[in-house]
């Protein structure tokens, strides 16, 4: 009997586990407020390539959470942007802006792994592929 009882205790405890875990990625996946855990885990998976993509910069209140830098020095500001890749492909990046706001002047070229953008910097209109051209969201 006491044989029985250990094992749906451990089926039950695996279960919650299992739960738990299921109920993080969901709110990984659909929140906004996960980015800073979405950019850890861009930065570590396997399966994601890197991608050089290309987004309009967004206006400069548009950012959706800032924080102070570790020196306390700088606030940071985290943008959401639709951006697309050399291919033509729309995604959603999360773009951190140290220690200034963006200018809403011409395009961004980031390099993106997953939904974050590790390196970014403004470029001009022309210097955007042809595929990019007429699919960015202005």
């Amino acid at each position: 009997m006491g044989v029985k009882k250990d094992r749906i205790r451990a089926l039950c405890a695996i279960a919650a586990v299992a739960l738990v875990v299921f109920a993080g990625c969901f709110w990984m996946a659909n929140s906004r407020d996960a980015w800073f855990v979405k950019s850890l885990v861009d930065r570590v998976a396997p399966w994601e390539s890197t991608a050089i993509c290309y987004a309009q910069a967004p206006d400069a209140h548009d950012y959706f959470d800032a924080y102070d830098d570790a020196a306390g020095a700088y606030e940071n500001y985290v943008y959401e942007v639709d951006a697309v890749d050399a291919r033509g492909m729309h995604r959603r990046v999360v773009l951190v802006s140290f220690g200034t706001m963006l200018e809403n002047e011409g395009c961004i070229e980031m390099t993106v792994n997953g939904t974050s953008a590790h390196t970014w910097e403004y470029i001009d209109d022309e210097k955007l592929p042809e595929a990019v051209r007429g699919r960015i969201v202005r």
